[in-house]
């Protein structure tokens, strides 16, 4: 299997995304197709600086995309998800911006003729993984997180305040599941670089509740919300609570090695957790 892979700006700077992410592919036969020369998508404030700028930024991918020959973009970032959806949907329903866009990417040098479908990375694993590979995690409480931007506006995965396709995902792979009422609570995001304060309470907020229900890891879907809980948990705000990807987790049940996963890179570590009997 070939999908178009929009990695996105944080992508390689993440612990263990991006190690993770290829590990489980190759296991699964996935291959990923970065689309060249790629860009960043503008993240969500973009928009609000100018739309015409924001959605040609995006939409250069789209071009980019459709010179390759795919009808779909596959990312693993929230942020990207949400923007590059943004896009695809103003485009199809806003005909004379289309046109505006298409004259932006032709100046370019590109075209821009249809608008790809916008998939995330968790849709295709979802679907590629065996169901429980594995039963030595069978015992591992995990609290699963999906950040706000998952399945907020647009609820086209799952539900938006209380989604549960992570959580179904973890029990069918072999991991215990715990719930809590943190799972779309928003951990400050991009906001954490200048309201640093604010949003590790932000965090706190969400590692305490996890904790507090019994789970022994959290793992989540978002580069930008790992960051956000791992590094949160310093000093006194929190317990200590492993932060992990749902690759990483995937990759687990497959039978890899935490190394190979990047699991070595998480702040908080994870080893005492995942080498229990």
């Amino acid at each position: 299997m070939r999908i178009c892979f929009y990695p996105g700006c944080s992508y390689a700077s993440t612990a263990g995304y991006k190690e993770s992410t290829e590990a489980v592919c190759q296991k699964l036969g996935i291959e990923l197709v970065v689309i060249p020369d790629w860009n960043c998508c503008g993240a969500t404030v973009m928009f609000g600086e100018n739309k015409l700028r924001a959605t040609a930024l995006a939409a250069r991918h789209f071009a980019l995309t459709q010179a390759m020959g795919f009808e779909e973009i596959v990312t693993g970032c929230n942020a990207c998800y949400a923007t590059l959806g943004k896009a695809a949907r103003l485009l199809n329903e806003d005909a004379e911006l289309f046109i505006k866009t298409k004259d932006v990417l032709q100046a370019l040098g590109l075209t821009l003729d249809r608008i790809p479908k916008i998939r995330h990375l968790f849709e295709i694993l979802t679907k590629a993984m065996p169901d429980a590979p594995s039963e030595r995690y069978r015992s591992l409480s995990v609290g699963a997180y999906y950040g706000c931007q998952l399945t907020r506006p647009h609820q086209f995965l799952d539900k938006g305040g209380y989604p549960e396709i992570l959580e179904t995902f973890l029990e069918r792979i072999g991991f215990a599941v715990t719930d809590h009422s943190a799972r779309t609570q928003c951990c400050g995001a991009s906001h954490a670089v200048i309201y640093k304060d604010e949003c590790r309470n932000l965090s706190a907020r969400i590692i305490r509740e996890i904790s507090d229900k019994g789970a022994q890891i959290i793992t989540t879907i978002c580069p930008l919300c790992q960051f956000n809980l791992d590094q949160a948990q310093t000093g006194d705000l929190t317990p200590r609570i492993p932060v992990t990807y749902f690759t990483q987790l995937a990759g687990l049940a497959l039978g890899l090695s935490a190394t190979s996963l990047g699991m070595n890179k998480l702040l908080v570590s994870a080893e005492k957790v995942i080498s229990r009997p």
